[in-house]
Parts: C-alpha cells; structure tokens; sequence
C-alpha cells in the first residue's frame, strides 16, 4: 500500500505534531508491502532531526512567508508518488490547499488528524484569519475526507459540537516508542527534579507554574525545576524575566531536548508536569509515563484517567492547586513515585506503543480502500 502522510510543520520544534509523525511513518514502513512517504515543511532554523533521513521523508522549505509555507515541488511531488491514501496532519495550512486540489484531480481518499487545532483555544488564535480559510479552503476540505482522527476523547466531542457526523469520527490516540530500560532505585544524589518539557507558550500554562513554584520552593530545597523547551515568539524572554521578578530559586531554563538528550532528561526526572491551557493530546504526558514518570497536568488536557490508573493528577488549572498538588508529590517516598509511575508505564504499553497505533491506523487505511472499490464497482 503506498501511504503518504501531509504534514504542515516536521521541525521538532512542533513537538508531539512533528514527532507522532514521523513515529507513524516509521511504524507502518515496517508493515509488509507498505511504501509510506512523510512530506513536511522545515520551519525552523536548526536542523536538529531525532530520525534518519530517507529517500521517502521529504522535507521542504517554507518559501518567504514561515507563517504559511508554500512549495510548489511538495504539490508535484504528489503527482510522482501517487499515493493510494494520504493522511493529512494539522489545518490551515497550504497542505490543505495543495491535498483539496490533489483529491479534486485524482479522488484519493484521505484521512484529516486536526491535531487540536478545531479546539476552542486554538480557533482563538488568528480568528479572523482562520474564519476566512475555513469558509473558503478548510470546510470543504474537513468534508470531503473519510475519517476525522481524534487522538482524544475531548478531541472527539469537540468535533461532535462541531457538527461532524459520529461515523466519521475516528478515535486513535498518538502513538509513542516505549522506551526498554532499567531505573536504578539508587540516585548518586539527593535533589530531586521536577520537568517541563514543551514548547514555550503561554498556552502552556508557564506562568501558573513559576506562581505556584514560588509558594513551594523554600519548604522543598531538595527539589528544583526543569524548564525544557524551544521558545516560540521569543516567550522565552518573559519567562526569564518572571524567574527574575518572582526571585525563583532552582528553576533552570534550557533549550529544546531531542533524541539521547530527550531520553536522559527524562531518566533524571522525578515528576512532570505540563499544565496547559488546552491539549488535544499532550505527547510529552505520554513520553514521561513511558518513562516511568508520574505527571501532574490540568483538566484541559484528556488526560483524567491519570487519577484512575493512579499515576499522577489532572487538576484545574488554578495556582493555588498547583502548589498543593506540587507539596503533595514531594512529599512521598521516591518508592511511592516509581510505583506511580510504573503505573502509568503499564498503561502506556498497553494503550499507546507505535505498533499497535500503526496496526490500527493500518487497518484504516485497508478499510478505506475497500469501501472505495466496493462504490466504484457499483458506479
């Protein structure tokens, strides 16, 4: 089956968007018979890849305009391919354009995972902009696909409010790579490390954390504060300055983290934390479980069976329930957290490894193309 997969941004700096990709690309790859090619714009100013490079990724550059890349080549490479499906990751973008034209010439069907960005917060950002594309571009794209992907519950009933027909709604979550290792019980030393791994953005919920950090941090000195992330629009900076201003101690700020470096953060990790303003998924939540560590996040984000599988909390977002949240975690045993977080390792073998969310996507796809040739044998 020869599969391409559309993607409007592949830098890691698009996070669990661009690394899901590639995750997904690489998993059904591994499928007999399948050709599976990845296309994606490189927005960013660093090449910093976490995969090998092939003859099927085909990374392009955004053009002059970084907020709405634009390749003419990405279209035609379309037409040399000529893919069976195509799975389309992200909206407003020109590869919504350049699928809508490609699907209008040739009929391919494809699948759309919005990646959150149908989501009520995200619909803010640039409305007007987004009103415009969707009446002219996205409605009719969003209509002709097979399936809608929603990698979430909340992502789903979002789609539902939206009007979307519930038999054309798909529910697979993002996949991660499980990490195979062994945690020694015994750190060489006493500080302990609470992680923030995403991208700098006030949807992040940043700000809410360095307010509850200053209300925890002198009674837990053997704890510190790990910020980890690439910094969008230079919110890096007002971060810093609100480190400064709060008179934080032990709160370290560093640049994104990928592949080996990734991996060590969270091996020197003891608790993570991302609370968000909103998440469709939220796959650092997932790689840190994966990892063996338990996280705290918000109710913003689908992430509420934390508290079921009793392997971290999904808490509102308010400061206050932060810090309480936060004194709470720090004041268990090292042994209480690891049997949290070999919880949560438990459920993301189960629930969220890249071969079973390939094998399913899989199963999609062959569902797809037969559906369709059952139609065209009725025309």
């Amino acid at each position: 089956m020869k599969i391409v997969i559309l993607s409007s941004n592949i830098s890691n700096e698009a996070g669990g968007y661009s690394e899901s990709s590639f995750l997904l690309r690489d998993r059904l790859e591994k499928i007999k018979n399948n050709d599976v090619y990845l296309f994606g714009f490189w927005k960013s100013k660093f090449l910093k890849l976490s995969y090998k490079l092939t003859d099927r990724i085909n990374i392009f550059s955004p053009g002059y305009i970084d907020i709405f890349p634009f390749s003419i080549n990405y279209f035609k490479k379309l037409f040399i391919i000529k893919p069976k499906i195509i799975d389309i990751q992200g909206l407003w973008s020109s590869t919504s354009i350049f699928n809508l034209i490609y699907y209008y010439f040739t009929k391919t069907p494809y699948i759309v995972t919005p990646r959150g960005m149908l989501e009520k917060w995200a619909l803010k950002q640039s409305y007007f902009k987004k009103k415009f594309f969707y009446f002219f571009i996205e409605k009719y794209h969003l209509k002709n696909a097979s399936f809608l992907r929603a990698t979430s519950e909340l992502e789903a009933s979002t789609f539902l409010k939206l009007g979307f027909k519930k038999s054309k709604i798909l529910k697979i979550p993002n996949s991660i790579k499980i990490p195979n290792f062994k945690i020694n019980l015994k750190k060489k030393n006493n500080q302990k490390r609470l992680l923030f791994l995403s991208r700098l953005h006030p949807k992040k919920g940043l700000v809410e954390l360095l307010n509850a950090w200053k209300k925890v941090q002198n009674t837990h000195l053997d704890w510190e504060l790990l910020i980890c992330g690439f910094d969008e629009n230079n919110y890096k900076k007002e971060i810093s300055n609100k480190i400064k201003k709060l008179n934080l101690q032990r709160v370290f700020l560093r640049d994104f983290v990928t592949g080996k470096q990734k991996e060590k953060t969270y091996y020197a990790s003891d608790l993570f934390i991302l609370p968000s303003h909103s998440e469709n998924f939220g796959l650092s939540i997932a790689e840190a479980l994966s990892y063996q560590v338990p996280v705290i996040t918000t109710t913003n984000t689908p992430w509420k069976k934390l508290e079921i599988y009793k392997c971290g909390w999904c808490i509102k977002l308010d400061e206050k329930i932060i810090a309480r949240t936060l004194e709470k975690a720090f004041i268990m045993s090292r042994k209480e957290r690891l049997s949290m977080g070999k919880r949560g390792r438990d459920w993301m073998i189960k629930d969220f490894s890249d071969e079973s969310i390939g094998l399913r996507m899989h199963s999609v796809y062959k569902k797809i193309l037969k559906n369709n040739s059952l139609k065209n044998k009725k025309k």
